[in-house]
């Protein structure tokens, strides 16, 4: 890992960059002086509210030049990013601003109406709009006409550089915490997986999430950041071409859309180096379409966001062999080790099925506020992921499904119990059930089987699950959307009188081909 800390590489990227393009949105254009200039007068500005190490930012944003100023700004000063995911329900981010007890609330203009929603069912006093909005003060205002000076670094190693959110077990949401030395190491992961800098980076995921430490990636190793503010196959093929892209992350579902798009036939791509995808299973035959598609270009990671990177197959591992090997998320990276666990927590051997353990310098410094569900997953260094897999004997890892119940779509974790809570709050179901099923374009999809309390008029079925899975949209974000709901008589139970999800799947699986209802 690099002695220099993060954001000193970071500003070293953007003073190597100079003049030259470091942010691309949209037609809009900025240097890394510019970036330099903006996040130091905006650091100022948040200074003078009292920022500074062991605080932190929460910030309600989309894929803007301006975001990526912020966060560098926040991280500049030693103090913590949170990122509100723009998909997340607003009761969802609520929970997350209460967890995260955020020193500062920010917000971009076009979130002002949620922001003051959310400040006024979450007692936040003050609001900083990132521009001009009438609602907040105007952080861009009180940055305006600061002299120039020098970005500082003040981070240290073991400071909390950001907090991401994701669920818990019981569908709670839990805080992760990450210094500014696990942030050091993902870049050199990022380093390792997509060769040295600098690259022209497309970045079509929220800035909120990985896509921002993707930018910050970039940018550190000298390159430019070309955004998307959401991800277009058709528009996203002609910036490819027109911006002389060299890297691109998506999830599977992204991959395969671009692959499919009929521009990408007439478009040169001499540029493409590299196309990362991750965070969803992908089925072999749709990566060697994606191979045949684009060439020997693909490469797959393997992580997440208590532990980071964890491992990748790399671009020759997509052409070496069969698709078998497809099937696999890869090798360890340097400096992460990865050990297969029974339930008593003894290593198994090659080839036989446990739990996946990890231990690297990226692993969460743990769960914000919660010692007690840090303890349960993060024991002597080591982080349980909940996944199951086997290594082989040439050290890949193969993943064969979770620990729990969890439905991952297009790489994101939905919860069974919470939408099963929706959909049964409905007056017009009495019971359901929820279970994931494969899907080829966003690795899984949610299935729901609903038992109505009373008889569904003819003719009006598919007005009555229309509306559930409006409901369930409204309540949770659409990720959480169920793909198909079928009306049953009864659900199939357990021996113990539980709903039995295997024959749920089963079910699934038998009508996947029909119309969804």
């Amino acid at each position: 890992m690099s002695p220099v800390g993060y954001v000193s590489r970071i500003v070293r990227g953007l003073e190597s960059i100079g003049t030259k393009e470091a942010v691309v949105l949209d037609g809009h254009r900025v240097s890394g002086e510019q970036v330099l200039r903006r996040c130091s007068a905006l650091a100022g500005a948040l200074a003078d509210q009292g920022l500074g190490r062991g605080s932190s930012v929460a910030y309600l944003h989309g894929n803007s030049i301006e975001s990526v100023a912020v966060r560098l700004a926040v991280q500049a000063l030693g103090a913590c990013y949170v990122g509100l995911r723009p998909f997340f329900a607003t009761g969802e981010k609520l929970k997350f601003l209460v967890e995260g007890r955020p020193t500062l609330f920010l917000f971009d203009p076009d979130q002002s109406d949620e922001a003051a929603l959310l400040c006024s069912r979450s007692g936040i006093s003050r609001a900083f709009s990132v521009g001009a909005s009438d609602f907040g003060e105007n952080l861009l205002a009180l940055a305006d006409g600061r002299p120039d000076a020098p970005l500082d670094c003040a981070d240290r190693g073991d400071d909390v550089s950001m907090v991401t959110f994701t669920s818990g077990s019981t569908g709670e949401p839990k805080g992760i915490t990450h210094t500014f030395a696990s942030s050091s190491g993902f870049f050199d992961n990022a380093l390792h997986m997509y060769g040295p800098g600098p690259w022209r980076f497309l970045v079509a995921i929220p800035l909120s999430d990985l896509g921002g430490e993707i930018v910050q990636w970039t940018l550190a190793g000298g390159g430019t950041a070309v955004l998307m503010d959401d991800f277009r196959a058709d528009e996203a093929v002609r910036i490819l071409g027109r911006e002389r892209i060299t890297h691109f992350f998506g999830s599977p579902s992204m991959v395969h859309a671009l692959v499919h798009e009929p521009g990408l036939r007439n478009t040169r791509l001499p540029d493409l180096r590299l196309v990362a995808y991750g965070g969803a299973v992908s089925s072999p035959s749709r990566t060697a379409d994606a191979v045949a598609g684009l060439g020997p270009v693909l490469m797959h990671n393997y992580g997440m966001q208590e532990a980071g990177f964890i491992s990748f197959l790399s671009r020759s591992d997509h052409i070496r062999a069969g698709r078998y090997l497809l099937n696999s998320v890869g090798r360890p990276l340097p400096g992460v080790e990865i050990a297969v666990r029974d339930a008593e927590g003894g290593e198994l051997p090659a080839g036989e099925i446990g739990e996946v353990c990890v231990r690297s310098a990226t692993i969460m410094a743990g769960y914000r506020h919660r010692p007690d569900l840090t303890a349960q997953v993060l024991r002597e260094g080591w982080f349980r992921t909940g996944d199951l897999g086997r290594i082989d004997d040439e050290g890949y890892l193969y993943l064969v499904g979770r620990i729990k119940d969890i439905i991952i779509v297009d790489a994101y974790n939905v919860y069974p119990q919470q939408v099963e809570q929706v959909l049964s709050a409905h007056p017009g179901v009495a019971q359901a059930a929820v279970v994931g099923v494969p899907d080829p374009d966003t690795g899984e999809s949610v299935y729901a089987a609903v038992v109505p309390s009373s008889e569904i008029p003819a003719g009006r079925t598919a007005e009555f699950t229309a509306g559930l899975a409006a409901a369930v949209r409204d309540t949770l974000g659409s990720v959480h959307e169920p793909a198909r709901i079928d009306l049953l008589a009864s659900l199939p139970l357990t021996p113990r009188g539980k709903p039995d999800r295997e024959a749920l799947r089963g079910r699934a699986a038998e009508t996947a081909a029909s119309p969804r209802t």
